[in-house]
């Protein structure tokens, strides 16, 4: 199975082509505010390597928040795109999933990724399987006792040592294809990102 993967919910900007839950190729950068201009840049670079425009693709896998209402609305509507060209179901890949895949812990952690002022995107995991939906959170309010990942928060970080884990279009497709059966949607045309509103704290 090919899986053409899209992140766009921080300022990182990666697009990854995933075959068989192995990535065969990856661009990322941190580009804040440039995702609409490079992400079309960042596909056709991808597919142009080593002749990947003749593999079929068979899916697009997208993050879908929660994380930067602009990033998540350049993301999906780019897949959404890719999915009606090529006839393909789209993935949708919970942000805070993603990120915390890779902290490769088995008890229970938090992943954190930053929103603005003091408020962050919070979910809790327990063997890389969530056990709570994705929230908005005050910093005071967190449960800093656990062990935590997270993206972006560093100007809220005092004393505490957090690992960073910078999100990834290869995760995204990494468990688009372990999740396949029950994330799929096969027609995604009202499918809209999880925005999860942080300003009503």
């Amino acid at each position: 199975m090919n899986i053409i993967a899209i992140e766009t919910a921080t300022d990182i900007c990666g697009i990854a082509l995933v075959q068989d839950g192995k990535c065969l190729e990856k661009i990322e950068e941190q580009i804040p505010q440039k995702h609409a201009e490079q992400l079309p840049v960042f596909y056709e670079t991808l597919m142009n390597f080593s002749n990947y425009n003749k593999l079929k693709v068979n899916a697009i896998a997208v993050s879908i928040g929660p994380g930067s209402f602009t990033g998540l609305r350049v993301g999906l509507g780019y897949a959404k795109g890719l999915a009606f060209a090529k006839s393909v179901p789209i993935i949708p890949v919970p942000t805070l999933y993603a990120i915390g895949a890779n902290s490769k812990v088995n008890g229970e952690f938090s992943v954190l990724l930053y929103s603005h002022r003091d408020i962050v995107y919070s979910q809790d995991f327990k063997k890389n399987r969530a056990f709570s939906e994705p929230r908005a959170i005050q910093w005071e309010k967190i449960d800093h006792s656990k062990q935590i990942f997270h993206y972006g928060c560093e100007k809220l970080i005092k004393e505490e040592k957090y690992q960073i884990i910078t999100p990834s279009a290869q995760k995204v497709g990494e468990l688009a294809t372990k999740n396949y059966d029950d994330w799929m949607i096969a027609k995604p045309y009202d499918l809209v990102p999880n925005y999860i509103s942080p300003f009503e704290l």
